[in-house]
């Protein structure tokens, strides 16, 4: 295995060590983590168009879920990103196997039990002994789209609108403006795409026109989130997509005084988390895994994070008991003990 995590000062040798991964394949299938968002979305897009210049190797961007996210479904249709779904797609058809911003092991990619992957690009810590030929990380950085524009700019690669819009929407987003945990190169990458950027795309991807059922569950959202001191509780119930839930973390964060904001909600027989924090260097990742209590199913990075409690195994007969469990946990590991939880907002 080829292991890199600082990539500015090593960035020829990672080009000639992904060139000799795809020399003699004629098929790639780069895999996005399940209900995949705008930097998996970007950083394959990006790789299948850098596996077409180097090697001239036709790719396949495959994901499992759903893209329930309108700013997401807004993005592949506008740009026209050829995603497909696993389903449809044969693994032993393809002559190597990508995973970008996620990895093998993990419980949140549609990679078969065993199956070997030759290359990994993520911007999440790599573990030690991750089943792969060539990995490319770097957890400081905001994005794993920057990794991909980085080595698009260092290959020369002909980045067309299209890509250079879904890489600075990607950074975009993921940073939230380049606020959170972005640093000089994500930054640096952004400038970069940005004049290359159609603008009319951007900015109908990032203004979609949203569905009456976003409003339904917002009004959920509003109606039982829970504030004590500065923390913001969120339980949802069952939610048709995980990115509802993502989405009320990020927006009930933006709360005055609010520090920390977990949301949850149910799908078929998981329960999801998202947590969010505006505190730098807070170790999020590490707080979701305590709340959820098993790290296979829970990581992220310093200000968000997420997770994921399987019902059966939690023995989740009362949903409501469980939600209130989890808030527990939320203010235990925060340090707070016998938290008294008021509604957030007053009923009308």
């Amino acid at each position: 295995m080829i292991k890199f995590s600082q990539l500015p000062n090593k960035i020829k040798t990672v080009l000639k060590a992904l060139e000799n991964q795809l020399q003699g394949a004629k098929t790639l299938l780069i895999l996005l983590h399940n209900n995949p968002d705008p930097d998996a979305i970007a950083s394959g897009f990006a790789l299948a168009a850098l596996a077409d210049s180097l090697c001239g190797v036709a790719a396949t961007i495959a994901y499992n879920g759903i893209l329930g996210r309108a700013e997401n479904r807004a993005m592949v249709s506008l740009l026209d990103i050829p995603l497909v779904k696993t389903s449809s797609i044969r693994y032993s058809g393809y002559d190597r196997i990508a995973m970008v911003d996620t990895q093998p092991g993990q419980g949140n990619n549609p990679l078969p039990a065993g199956m070997h992957t030759h290359i990994v690009f993520d911007h999440h810590a790599s573990s030690a002994n991750i089943d792969a030929d060539l990995v490319v990380y770097n957890s400081k950085l905001g994005a794993t789209a920057t990794l991909l524009c980085e080595l698009l700019m260092a290959a020369k690669v002909d980045i067309k609108i299209n890509l250079a819009t879904a890489i600075a929407y990607a950074i975009r987003s993921e940073t939230q403006e380049l606020r959170r945990e972005a640093n000089k190169r994500d930054i640096q990458a952004y400038l970069a795409v940005y004049p290359l950027c159609s603008l009319p795309k951007m900015g109908a991807i990032t203004n979609p026109t949203l569905l009456n059922s976003y409003f339904q569950e917002l009004a959920i959202a509003l109606n039982r989130a829970c504030k004590f001191r500065h923390l913001i509780f969120i339980p949802l119930g069952y939610v048709d997509a995980p990115e509802i839930i993502a989405e009320m973390s990020d927006l009930f964060l933006r709360r005055e005084r609010t520090s920390w904001a977990l949301a949850v909600g149910n799908i078929q027989d998981s329960m999801y988390l998202s947590l969010r924090t505006n505190k730098k260097n807070a170790r999020a990742f590490r707080v979701i895994q305590r709340i959820v209590g098993d790290n296979e199913n829970a990581g992220g990075h310093n200000q968000f994070a997420g997770g994921k409690i399987d019902l059966e195994k939690a023995d989740a007969s009362d949903m409501m008991l469980l939600e209130e469990d989890v808030r527990t946990r939320f203010a235990a590991v925060l340090g707070i003990k016998n938290a008294n939880w008021k509604p957030l907002i007053e009923k009308l």
